[in-house]
């Protein structure tokens, strides 16, 4: 009968290979909470939709953070564009100085995006971002659209072409409210002409 052969282990060999197999494991590059997070909120952005994992790390990388205090502009009404934000952390609110009258277009929660259309074009903002309270906003700046239209032209295709289609749906969206508006406004003349006893509201002298 041909003879078994016995190995024999050395005393801790087990341990050294599970040693080996921990260190190379701590050595794997790990997603932080904070990489995670920021591709989550590129994945959830109209700008970024349809942007495979793989794209959306790209992004990421040309991606900038900031951090503002309580009552900071991110900018003011007529200053240039210079890119868009996504807001990671706080409220930030749209507003505008018309005369002494301060029209406030919205309140921007995390997951929130603003200032798309600076990513397109030079021009200046129509509003201005304040923020209420401590707020950190993720930044993706003309410069790095450039760029990434330059190393990726695809890429850089489609993300611009995700930004026109949101920026004629946000005009779409902007000429119906007008319309309704419109509406409205005539709708209340001719409420007020009917209870206008002099018809139109003339002085009768």
């Amino acid at each position: 009968m041909p003879q078994r052969a016995w190995i024999r282990r050395r005393p801790g060999a087990d341990n050294k290979c599970m040693a080996r197999s921990a260190l190379w494991e701590s050595l794997r590059p790990r997603q932080s909470d904070a990489e995670r997070e920021m591709l989550d909120r590129l994945g959830a952005c109209p700008a970024f939709e349809e942007l495979p994992d793989r794209a959306l790390r790209v992004v990421r990388d040309l991606c900038h953070v900031r951090h503002y205090k309580q009552d900071e502009h991110v900018f003011r009404r007529g200053e240039p564009a210079v890119g868009m934000y996504i807001v990671l952390e706080g409220e930030v609110e749209i507003y505008r100085l018309e005369g002494e009258f301060r029209r406030t277009f919205g309140l921007l929660q995390p997951g929130d995006f603003f200032g798309e259309l600076g990513l397109l074009e030079e021009s200046p903002r129509t509003a201005s971002a304040r923020c209420l309270g401590y707020t950190r906003l993720l930044g993706f700046f003309r410069p790095d659209l450039l760029s990434l239209v330059t190393r990726k032209p695809r890429m850089g295709a489609a993300l611009t072409l995700n930004i026109a289609r949101l920026t004629a749906r946000r005009l779409i969206h902007t000429n119906q409210e007008l319309e309704e508006m419109q509406i409205r406004l005539r709708t209340a003349g001719l409420d007020e002409a009917e209870h206008d006893p002099y018809g139109g509201g003339l002085d009768p002298d």
